[in-house]
């Protein structure tokens, strides 16, 4: 997924007041993108807080200067989620992560979850590969039960079980196709060591979807949701 200087533009300008509380997602993509914010934001004098959701996020914040505030003490204005896919209704998927966990718990937080996809990965109905986070003990036998849901693995990395930053392990199943959501996070959730899923019902806010320009989707003002984009010019950006 492209960071476009367009995408770090429009959330600066559009979404992000002075003051606000931010989180970021855990991800590769994430960090990287919340460093090209906070340069964006330096530039326009805009001061906000960030709960951080991995230690190297936590380590970047201060090295930028930014005030690092915890969930424990605030609730969070704004949300930023990179997405893997998306459907209609705004539910969608998230597979880069360093704990789902965390990305739940920041999910269920924020008053405004703006989400970040390309555009061939809005989908009329959600599948593929679902993360699933579980508890290190016992986890073959987690996996083994995932198995009802569609082929499951553990995920590694250098031959590895990849750990999160909860400490706990990723798995993965595959779901060809996705007819009932609810009941795959309700039976998910119902193996003992399944600890938090990547599919995200009902969490999302905003889509901004991209493919060399901008499409604005809320389900805040569903009637006028992609007034917004109509406002960019060809190349993407805003023309007020």
């Amino acid at each position: 997924m492209a960071l476009s200087e367009n995408l770090v533009e429009l959330l600066v300008d559009k979404y992000i007041k002075k003051g606000n509380v931010l989180s970021f997602g855990t991800s590769e993509m994430a960090e990287i993108f919340l460093k090209k914010v906070a340069l964006k934001a330096e530039e326009e004098k805009l001061s906000f807080s960030v709960v951080p959701t991995s230690a190297k996020m936590a380590g970047m914040l201060t090295e930028l200067g930014l005030e690092v505030v915890s969930l424990n003490d605030v609730e969070i204005d704004v949300a930023v989620e990179f997405v893997d896919q998306a459907d209609n209704f705004y539910n969608f998927i998230k597979r880069d992560s360093h704990s789902l966990v965390r990305d739940k718990m920041i999910a269920q937080s924020a008053a405004e979850l703006i989400i970040i996809a390309e555009r061939k990965n809005l989908v009329a109905r959600l599948h593929g590969k679902i993360p699933f986070e579980i508890a290190i003990f016992g986890w073959k036998r987690t996996v083994a039960q995932l198995e009802k849901l569609g082929r499951a693995n553990i995920v590694l990395r250098d031959g590895r079980p990849v750990k999160t930053e909860s400490n706990n392990y990723l798995a993965e199943v595959l779901v060809d196709r996705i007819y009932s959501l609810e009941d795959l996070e309700f039976q998910a959730k119902e193996i003992p060591g399944v600890l938090e899923t990547g599919l995200f019902i009902g969490y999302a806010d905003r889509m901004l979807l991209h493919n060399g320009h901008i499409e604005v989707k809320s389900r805040m003002d569903f009637g006028s949701q992609n007034k917004e984009a109509e406002l960019m010019d060809e190349k993407g950006f805003f023309t007020i």
